[in-house]
């Protein structure tokens, strides 16, 4: 979309909170108001975004000239903070090409406090993003970020454990596999995950230990825990 010239397509937000009057005009509007209502705003703008993209799907005679801009930019520019859209924002920022842009709100989520709403949901799925990218080196930065800002979610010492996994850095990917399952001991995923990352360091004694937890703790439909194990005792044989 465009407005006056300009298009998110070919601007980064950065410029366009500037030198969009509509946008500037949102952001001065909602400065001064309460958190509460700003992002009250902001959600609503956001899904009300996501419901006229799914009508003019429906509907090939519906007009939404009355939008110059996408939900999720009006969204920003009501709430800085606003994390759905922030990352949305963010993806968009990195498919168009503005790398550096996008990571500036991807890393921007890691500032925001733990009690926001789905907050490790939203960080995780940003660095989802960047390994469905082949992007770890963004991705891993990412989620050292977030271990370090909130260490006591486990969530995020998994993925990081994940990453350092594909750098081949596996004394990292173990120590922080350790750390989520320290912080939630009965999760089978995160168990699973130290388990090969203990068979990955030949640490295979171990690595058994924790991969039969791993299976017990499994639902039936879960074979991965199971596979896992059935590998290392090959190994071991």
């Amino acid at each position: 979309m465009k407005a006056h010239g300009l298009s998110f397509r070919e601007v980064p937000f950065s410029r366009l909170i500037e030198e969009s009057e509509e946008l500037s005009t949102l952001r001065q509007e909602y400065a001064n108001k309460p958190a509460r209502e700003r992002r009250q705003a902001a959600d609503y703008q956001y899904h009300s975004s996501v419901a006229e993209s799914i009508i003019s799907q429906i509907s090939p005679l519906y007009d939404d000239d009355n939008s110059p801009w996408p939900g999720e930019v009006m969204a920003l520019a009501i709430d800085p903070t606003y994390a759905p859209a922030i990352l949305t924002v963010g993806s968009y920022e990195y498919i168009y090409g503005r790398k550096d842009e996008a990571m500036i709100h991807f890393m921007s989520l890691t500032k925001l406090p733990e009690d926001t709403e789905d907050l490790a949901i939203i960080i995780d799925k940003a660095g989802d993003f960047l390994i469905e990218n082949e992007d770890i080196e963004n991705a891993t930065k990412l989620y050292f970020t977030a271990t370090t800002q909130y260490p006591q979610i486990a969530l995020f010492h998994n993925s990081l454990s994940y990453c350092y996994g594909i750098l081949g850095e596996i004394e990292k990917a173990v120590k922080e596999a350790k750390l989520a399952v320290e912080l939630d001991p009965d999760n089978y995923l995160y168990l699973t995950d130290l388990g090969w990352s203990l068979v990955e360091a030949e640490k295979l004694d171990e690595a058994e230990i924790v991969l039969e937890k791993a299976v017990s703790l499994s639902p039936p439909d879960y074979e991965l825990a199971r596979n896992n194990l059935e590998e290392l005792r090959r190994r071991k044989k």
